[in-house]
């Protein structure tokens, strides 16, 4: 009885031992965390950690407060960031600054590898792409984005943007160092930048609701002044693929696009500086024109359309070869279309202009045809007007066939012969073949 009796006191005395050491490194622990409570943090102090360790300036800091949940960090209300030189800038937002356990109790300077920043707005300049991929690949420092609105520009006229971002920037994690989670266009967009072996890296782009997906294989040298690399890009029913390679301007080669409209190879070139333009030839082995032509009006002739911002922003040559041969010029918001043929050999020539867009939009053209008017001689066709794609109507203005020169009489004649027997009920038959011929066979009477 008393064996029973003295062990049972033993064994509750070992518990109240246990329990004892447990609330005293309970309490230690707790108190360790909270005595930063009472630390006085400067902006001068954050300031000059930002500057010293990571080369960022930050300013307007209007509050600091220490939590220590769920780890120990400081925020940072009120307070704009510039990394390196304004290569990134970053306004109204809230900063957490992850502090290091260990050296917490260190007032007199901070120690850390992460901070997230919360709210605000981030600026990237397209022309500091690579100082900035350079700086995240020498600095140490995560950086997180929690509902972030990141604008891209160029030459201060903003590109696109992605709002509500969710970004993770990991220099020292080898699998993903970026990641991107946001809205664009109102449509969810995942963007991920994975490390393979070497140089190479893997650039992911998803926009489930756009059906948009596009994989990147990316190989760079030189600290990104050289780099070259495969685009498989899908859109809706679209593929594209192509191999490039970028030092000066982005050399385009092996490319191919392929929806149910066209079937084609393309290479070329994309300059950057001073200025976005792009040069590309396009082989085309299926070329739906009707089909093109109709999605075309409905897309750019409807009744609320205004011209594309698109349009403003591409300046460049697509030449075509092959089923058909011509060059369309994007030029300071017009479309040129110049010296359209059906073969090399052609006798015919195309030619038109789009400055306007939307329900009052014309397509201004001008049609040149060597017609063989008897055995030993042949006169040219010219016949200048405009199409309005949302009505179906088409306007003859000139038309000089040899050195004569039609009345108006003679203009409108021939204006209702080509609408009666060409067109009919569809601008699309244009582009055939034989009604075409016909028209132009009857200026030989």
């Amino acid at each position: 009885m008393n064996k029973n009796f003295n062990f049972f006191f033993k064994k509750k005395s070992i518990y109240q031992i246990i329990f004892y050491l447990f609330f005293f490194l309970v309490v230690i622990f707790f108190s360790f965390f909270l005595i930063p409570f009472f630390f006085n943090y400067s902006p001068q102090l954050i300031e000059e950690s930002f500057k010293i360790n990571n080369n960022i300036k930050i300013q307007n800091i209007s509050k600091i407060s220490y939590k220590v949940l769920p780890t120990p960090r400081l925020k940072v209300s009120g307070s704009n960031l510039y990394l390196k030189e304004n290569i990134l800038k970053i306004d109204g937002s809230e900063i957490e600054i992850i502090l290091n356990p260990g050296k917490i109790l260190n007032y007199k300077k901070l120690y850390y590898k992460k901070i997230i920043i919360n709210g605000g707005t981030t600026k990237i300049n397209t022309n500091n792409i690579n100082y900035l991929l350079n700086y995240f690949k020498k600095n140490k420092l995560k950086i997180f984005f929690k509902e972030n609105n990141l604008t891209i520009i160029k030459n201060k006229i903003s590109l696109f943007e992605i709002n509500d971002g969710a970004i993770k920037i990991s220099p020292t994690n080898k699998q993903q160092p970026l990641s991107i989670n946001g809205t664009f266009l109102n449509h969810k967009i995942i963007f991920i930048l994975d490390n393979k072996s070497g140089n190479k890296k893997n650039i992911l782009i998803k926009i489930p609701k756009l059906d948009i997906f596009s994989n990147i294989s990316l190989q760079n040298k030189d600290n990104f002044n050289f780099f070259s690399g495969l685009v498989n890009l899908e859109v809706l029913n679209n593929f594209f693929q192509f191999n490039f390679t970028r030092e000066k301007n982005i050399e385009i080669n092996k490319g191919f696009i392929r929806n149910n409209l066209i079937s084609s190879s393309f290479e070329g070139e994309v300059a950057l500086k001073p200025s976005f333009l792009l040069n590309l030839n396009f082989e085309p082995t299926i070329l739906n024109m009707e089909k093109l032509f109709s999605i075309i009006n409905k897309k750019y002739f409807s009744d609320e359309v205004k011209k594309p911002e698109l349009i403003n922003k591409i300046n460049g040559l697509f030449v075509f070869k092959k089923m058909f041969y011509g060059d369309v010029t994007f030029q300071n918001g017009e479309i040129l279309f110049k010296n359209f043929k059906k073969e090399v050999n052609s006798t015919s020539f195309f030619n038109a202009k789009i400055t306007e867009f939307g329900k009052k939009g014309k397509i201004y053209f001008n049609i040149l045809k060597v017609i063989q008017h008897r055995k030993s001689s042949s006169k040219n066709l010219k016949i200048a007007g405009f199409i309005v794609p949302h009505s179906s109507e088409i306007v003859f203005e000139k038309i000089l066939f040899g050195k004569e020169k039609y009345t108006k009489k003679k203009i409108r004649n021939s204006e209702e012969k080509f609408k009666k027997e060409v067109i009919q009920k569809s601008l699309s038959n244009i582009f055939n073949d034989k009604k075409m011929n016909n028209f132009f066979n009857s200026f030989k009477y």
